[in-house]
């Protein structure tokens, strides 16, 4: 967790400059470099990237998790697919960010999404939660940060890890009775019907859980996006298909699905998705008609 000592500045500290600039060339010695600048504390800075110039986010030079001189174009196709969608009208929309993080994919639809009105972010890590607590202050419009999971049932739950990766991005969310994280499902939100609702779920598997527990949000608003990522490595360790989530979702309205990597392929739904789409982490994004 941050604490108060950690500076803000606009720019990346010089040895990280250094040390990227060494990994891009494939010169040996920029990722010993980095490391060595992480252990010593000379990345404990916040950078505060400006996104457009009413929004604005910070971001812990020290994460691993974050190529920070690539933070504009993070998850552009993405990014690009939801705006020219949701931008379509006017009408204002609620994002619901499941698996918050830090704020990051909220900040940039924020940034080039004019119809987004309020932000209800969820993140159920506490390490990732003070931040994203304090970067949704820098947004200009409605913003609340919950720290809280959020699946098809209401209770307690542990972060746990796959044994494929331990870091926090990884971790997800299993029901314990002597869990110390609160989980909660979207529809107790009681949000006001016939709004217009763009979900972003990154939960590292219980996609399928998340919408079971907003099937009365989605299915009360006047349309929806859902946007989820499909990881075949929690999709083997959860054992659900993602076509499983687009079948639930078309069965609330009928929808229009697309792979924001690769647009124009079609998804078949007779063969599992991993067998059509093998290369990639993918994100899925569906729009009700």
């Amino acid at each position: 967790m941050l604490q108060p000592r950690y500076r803000v500045t606009d720019s990346l500290p010089l040895v990280l400059k250094v040390a990227h600039f060494l990994q891009k060339k494939g010169v040996r010695g920029g990722c010993h470099l980095e490391e060595t600048a992480r252990a010593k504390g000379w990345l404990d800075v916040l950078v505060r990237f400006r996104l457009r110039s009413d929004v604005k986010i910070d971001i812990p030079a020290y994460a691993d998790s974050y190529d920070l001189s690539e933070i504009h174009d993070y998850e552009h196709e993405l990014i690009e697919l939801v705006r020219s969608r949701i931008s379509k009208s006017e009408k204002p929309v609620i994002l619901l960010d499941c698996g918050a993080d830090i704020g990051l994919l909220s900040a940039l639809l924020v940034s080039v999404c004019d119809c987004i009105e309020k932000v209800i972010a969820f993140e159920p890590n506490p390490r990732s939660f003070h931040q994203l607590e304090s970067n949704l202050k820098l947004l200009p419009v409605d913003a609340n940060a919950k720290n809280v999971a959020v699946a098809n049932f209401s209770g307690k739950g542990a972060l746990q890890y796959p044994e494929h990766d331990s870091s926090d991005h990884a971790a997800f969310i299993a029901p314990s009775e002597d869990g110390d994280i609160s989980v909660i499902k979207i529809d107790e939100l009681e949000l006001p019907t016939g709004r217009r609702i763009l979900c972003k779920i990154d939960v590292e598997g219980g996609e399928l859980a998340v919408v079971e527990g907003a099937l009365k949000t989605l299915a009360s608003s006047s349309e929806f996006a859902v946007v989820f990522e499909a990881h075949r490595e929690q999709v083997n360790r959860a054992g659900i298909d993602p076509l499983e989530v687009l079948s639930l979702l078309d069965s609330i309205k009928k929808c229009e699905i697309i792979v924001a990597e690769v647009p124009g392929r079609v998804i078949d739904f007779s063969h599992p998705f991993f067998e059509q789409f093998p290369d990639r982490i993918y994100n899925i994004c569906v729009f009700s008609k």
